[in-house]
């Protein structure tokens, strides 16, 4: 059971402390440590799988589809997360998303026949008051305060201008501290609240909206990145970490000062979503908002649909990429709530959140075109990297993974020549 890695100041070496069969603490030095730590589905993830009939693999996760890996075996129930494969936060964010998409589509004919409007309290009047401002610090488990001193971090929030209360806390996101949270905004009057944790772009709804539920208005929020702008960069800086996490709070408590509450507008919205980019990607965008009764644009810069999974063949348990391909261009082109546009370039784009102008250039003739629309998708791909090193270009035995894929698919014999 290894506790520990450390660097050792003479060698450099990695040392590894750990515990061994006999139960004794042994230490080791390594030149080289690779960190390859499993995951395996809890006993009650498995049980529940079992009870609504979903159909798990070798590992205990839920068993999906190569091309659907949001779909269960059980039809209308959708798996994100670590419980259909071991990934880390972002991508269970952008899964959880697809899947909310994935419900969408059959929900589709009776959206709006039942409006059910979550209850706020009344929102408290604070224009006036001078800012009392409250900073939550999060120690997210080991990602943060592995490296950043949170305690020395909390301390110094407490002395910042307009600061009346401070502290620290495990996990921040977690319900208990959102109630903690609310709690303290009443117990201590705070007008304005600050949390230095992790990324805006997955935490900050959350944030909001528990100030909320406490009766201040969702804008007299702040928040400061001290995990993936500090304590993931810098971690083997640890001073320096601590000393940019000081001046990431100071800089959200120095903003939160000046916001003021915001109030939203009613603005109606155009129903129509554009998705930019016709490779795997873009296609199941669409569908994804055409399935759910929305007229859609699908904008590709080539001449056909299929992006980069035109140079796939196979897939590791051998589905046929080219046939899955062409099902998803027949279903695309021949779907009434989706227009394609190949041989298209975005020359133009304004507009604001619900209400957007793109200007085309479409086909050989470059006709103009100007699409109104709600949303945008952008779904562009990208290629593989063909380096200058390596002998690439040089040696005909030197080839990208794709470029190998099509040969064994393409030319079977000169395959077997590079292999041997």
């Amino acid at each position: 059971m290894i506790s520990r890695v450390a660097e050792d100041p003479q060698t450099k070496n990695l040392l590894i402390s750990y515990v061994n069969e006999a139960g004794e603490i042994q230490e080791e030095e390594f030149d080289l440590v690779v960190l390859s730590v499993g995951m395996t589905p809890s006993a009650s993830t498995k049980e529940l799988g079992k009870k609504l009939g979903i159909d798990l693999d070798a590992y205990g996760f839920a068993k999906t589809d190569v091309f659907a890996p949001l779909a269960t075996s059980q039809p209308g129930v959708f798996v994100c997360g670590v419980f259909q494969s071991p990934k880390d936060i972002p991508e269970t964010v952008a899964q959880a998303s697809g899947a909310a998409a994935a419900a969408s589509e059959i929900l589709s004919e009776v959206r709006g026949t039942m409006v059910i409007r979550k209850e706020y309290p009344e929102q408290k009047d604070v224009k006036e008051e001078p800012p009392r401002i409250g900073v939550f610090v999060c120690r997210c488990g080991n990602n943060i305060a592995g490296v950043v001193d949170v305690p020395s971090i909390k301390e110094y929030a407490a002395t910042l201008g307009n600061v009346v209360f401070a502290e620290e806390n495990l996990y921040t996101c977690s319900q208990d501290t959102q109630e903690k949270i609310k709690k303290a905004i009443e117990e201590h009057n705070l007008n304005r609240v600050v949390v230095a944790s992790c990324s805006p772009r997955t935490h900050e709804p959350l944030f909001r909206e528990t100030i909320r539920e406490a009766s201040l208005n969702q804008y007299l929020f702040e928040m400061a990145n001290i995990r993936d702008q500090c304590s993931w960069v810098h971690m083997n800086q640890k001073e320096e970490a601590t000393s940019k996490a000081r001046d990431l709070v100071r800089m959200a408590v120095a903003n939160a000062r000046l916001i003021r509450p915001l109030e939203e507008l009613t603005k109606g919205v155009i129903k129509k979503g554009l998705v930019i980019g016709g490779g795997l990607s873009g296609m199941t965008a669409a569908l994804g908002l055409a399935e759910q009764g929305f007229e859609t644009f699908l904008v590709e810069k080539e001449g056909e649909l299929g992006g980069n999974l035109r140079h796939l063949y196979r897939t590791l348990d051998g589905k046929d990429v080219p046939q899955y391909l062409k099902e998803m261009i027949t279903r695309v082109t021949q779907h009434p709530q989706i227009q394609v546009f190949t041989n298209a370039a975005v020359t133009d784009f304004s507009g604001y959140v619900g209400n957007f102008k793109t200007s085309l250039m479409v086909g050989a003739k470059m006709l103009p075109r100007e699409l109104e629309h709600g949303v945008t998708i952008v779904a562009t791909g990208g290629e593989e990297l063909k380096p200058k090193e390596y002998l690439y270009g040089e040696d005909s035995r030197i080839l990208t993974q794709l470029e190998l894929e099509k040969l064994m698919a393409t030319d079977g014999k000169k395959a077997d020549e590079l292999k041997e």
